[in-house]
């Protein structure tokens, strides 16, 4: 599988005390659980209080073509969580929005363990989507969203699932 993620990109390794402890590689850590490495997560509410949700590109690699939160994205190497969530909306979503700090936690998926730090912020959109990153994108309310769960209409991506849950929206 050719993946549009940068399988060489660096990100530190923290303890469970957000304590850098070293550095490795996306590929690296996207199959060891034992190395946590920090990402972001932003939630994006309009002025209805629907959340804008978006589903991965097929060519993510991790959780290919499920629907997450409005953005989320790893925190390279020296960088901060604050500068990563500016980082990732204009890249996934070209917008500059000010961001509000939720909460950090520890997300442990199947696959790969996160320090993860939740932020939200407020938009009426349009966004343009980042093609190699989003496939589609939609507001959603809390009551469409469970709908569609129940339906088996979409799937939620680990990690989106557990932000969701955090921030109240499931």
């Amino acid at each position: 599988m050719q993946y549009t993620d940068n399988q060489n990109e660096l990100f530190d390794i923290v303890d469970e005390n957000d304590q850098v402890i070293g550095q490795a590689r996306r590929r690296e850590v996207h199959h060891n659980k034992n190395l946590i490495h920090r990402s972001i997560g932003v939630c994006v509410f309009n002025s209805k209080g629907e959340m804008y949700l978006q589903k991965r590109s097929s060519t993510k690699d991790t959780d290919p073509g499920k629907w997450t939160i409005s953005c989320s994205g790893h925190v390279l190497s020296g960088d901060s969580y604050q500068v990563t969530a500016t980082r990732e909306l204009m890249e996934e979503l070209e917008v500059d929005l000010r961001i509000e700090f939720v909460e950090k936690y520890i997300c442990r998926s199947p696959n790969e363990t996160e320090m993860s730090a939740l932020f939200k912020a407020y938009s009426e959109g349009p966004f343009k989507l980042h093609p190699q990153e989003i496939e589609e994108g939609k507001f959603y309310t809390q009551k469409e969203l469970k709908t569609l769960l129940e339906k088996k209409k979409i799937e939620l991506s680990f990690m989106g699932k557990v932000a969701l849950e955090k921030i109240g929206f499931l």
